[in-house]
């Protein structure tokens, strides 16, 4: 089901997989972090979540909630690419495929947000 979402200070377009709101939300709630698109991979394909930095010191905080040893799921990574023509990098997050990973992003999403409150209030 897809729908037009507004969660905290989000507000997504309507085409955003609902397995991927909350996790959308907490990395948008890292200063200096923006998402730019998900994919829930419906079963199919890897989980995964594009997104801005800002600069490079907007990335530990929220990679640091990727690594296994930190969240309690492995598999998770984080990952930067350009393509053919040498574009500027982009960053994406990816996980595992099917329920597990739309388990494991919320619980990712829950430590992420639970980190940034201070922020947020």
């Amino acid at each position: 089901m897809k729908e037009e979402r507004s969660i905290c200070t989000t507000k997504y377009d309507g085409d955003i997989d609902t397995e991927c709101v909350a996790l959308c939300d907490a990395m948008n709630s890292v200063p200096g972090i923006r998402t730019t698109s998900s994919c829930c991979g419906h079963g199919e394909r890897e989980y995964r979540v594009w997104f801005h930095a800002d600069n490079l010191e907007a990335l530990p905080p929220l990679i640091y909630w990727f690594a296994g040893c930190h969240c309690g799921y492995y598999g998770w990574k984080a990952i930067v690419s350009t393509d053919c023509g040498c574009s500027p990098a982009h960053f994406y997050v990816e996980g595992p495929t099917g329920a597990a990973a739309y388990k494991e992003a919320k619980e990712i999403a829950r430590l992420i947000a639970k980190d940034n409150a201070p922020r947020l209030a």
